[in-house]
Parts: structure tokens; C-alpha cells; sequence
């Protein structure tokens, strides 16, 4: 089966729409004074690119270097600009406090249980107090829709070899209780579980998790 990075660089891929419940959003991030943002886990742009087009300042990071070329190459074509950094979301290369807004979908279920405690530690880190978190990732119950004869449960919520295009990694699905837990110290703007197609699985309505929320704290200005 192809890893992460030959399955997401590949045409169709390129074609799938962004999600509806961030678009939507844009708005609000506009009206909070949102500028500086990073798509955690960018992909080949559907988010980074529709970000650059709305005018906003957009620092990409994935861990895989053939969705960067192409993603480079798209940005190019379209005339946008945005910094594309390789590395591990568990260790991002960006100083503390450095966005406005940090947005993730479908990426911090890849790994174990530590590996997303880990991202979504970094999430925060790199995000200033007063500014914007939106997390979509697949719940717990996703799980049920995608189990294997072959699939096992390496822990809680863990698994591997389960039936979608990346199934032969490891995959942790949260509860809702476990993405709330991350974020202690946010104010919760939106927070619910919602059936939603798959667009990398034939669009098949399944459950995710939808985190919107405002770090509290005191404020510091973006430079």
C-alpha cells in the first residue's frame, strides 16, 4: 500500500474541495484579525491555497516532501506566496506564539496516542495567546466504519490496517472528552461531533470532530 505522501500527491488528490466548516468560517478569522496562519499538515494546499487567495499570511508544514513540491508547483501556477517548511508537526521548527490562527484537519489522528498528545501540544505552543484554533479529526466511532478482519487495536483508540487509503499506518481516534482535554485553557467557539462525507473515501458520511476555540491568556501582538 502507497505511504502518506504518494497517495495525497496524486491528481485526484489535488482536485478535492476544502472543508465547508473552516471556509465558512474565513469571516470570523477576517473580523478577529487573523493574518498569520498555519495549515499544520498542509498537504498539496486544499486549505493552504484557498487561505492564500483570501489574503492571509500562510505558513505551510508537512512531513512529506513530495506533497511540498506539489504544492510548490500549485502555488507557483496560481501566483500565490507561502512559506512551505518540511517537519515532524510534533517538533515544528516556529517560535512560540507565531500565529493568529493554526488549523488542522484530518492530520493529528496519524500515529499513536503520544504522537497526538504531541501535535496537538505543538498546536498550542506555536499559537498566541487571544488567537484561533479549528481542529476537524476523525472521533473514536469512525473507527467502527473502517475495521478489517486483518485490523488491530494497538491501544485505546489506536489502530492499524483498517480499510481507508492510508490504512496499513497507524491511526488514534479521539474521543471528544480526549481533544477537549489537550485544550484546557481555550474558550470553546464551536465543539461537536457532525456526519460529514469522506472527500478521500467516495464521500461517505462518517463522524468527525469539529474544535473551534480561542486561546485565553494575555493577548500579544503578531509582529
Amino acid at each position: 500500500m502507497p505511504d502518506w505522501g504518494e497517495i495525497f500527491a496524486a491528481p485526484e488528490m489535488q482536485d478535492l474541495q476544502p472543508n465547508p466548516e473552516l471556509m465558512k468560517l474565513l469571516p470570523e478569522f477576517k473580523r478577529a484579525g487573523c493574518r498569520r496562519v498555519l495549515d499544520a499538515g498542509c498537504g498539496v494546499g486544499r486549505h493552504l491555497l484557498p487561505l492564500a487567495r483570501e489574503g492571509f499570511h500562510v505558513w505551510g508544514v508537512d512531513h512529506e516532501e513530495p506533497v511540498l513540491e506539489v504544492l510548490q508547483g500549485r502555488l507557483a501556477a496560481a501566483g500565490l506566496k507561502a512559506a512551505l517548511l518540511r517537519a515532524d508537526l510534533r517538533f515544528l521548527p516556529l517560535a512560540g506564539g507565531s500565529f493568529d490562527l493554526v488549523v488542522s484537519i484530518n492530520v493529528i489522528n496519524h500515529g499513536d496516542a503520544a504522537a497526538f498528545r504531541g501535535y496537538c501540544r505543538e498546536l498550542d505552543r506555536v499559537l498566541r495567546p487571544g488567537a484561533e484554533m479549528f481542529i476537524y479529526v476523525s472521533h473514536r466511532d469512525f473507527v467502527q466504519h473502517v475495521l478489517l478482519p486483518q485490523s488491530q487495536e494497538l491501544e485505546p483508540g489506536t489502530f492499524v490496517d483498517i480499510a481507508t487509503p492510508d490504512g496499513n499506518l497507524v491511526h488514534h481516534f479521539p474521543t471528544p472528552r480526549e481533544l477537549r482535554e489537550q485544550f484546557p485553557g481555550y474558550r470553546l467557539r464551536r465543539f461537536e461531533t457532525i456526519y460529514a462525507p469522506i472527500p478521500f473515501m467516495r464521500n461517505v458520511r462518517l463522524p468527525q470532530l469539529v474544535f473551534w476555540g480561542s486561546k485565553q491568556g494575555a493577548v500579544v501582538s503578531s509582529q
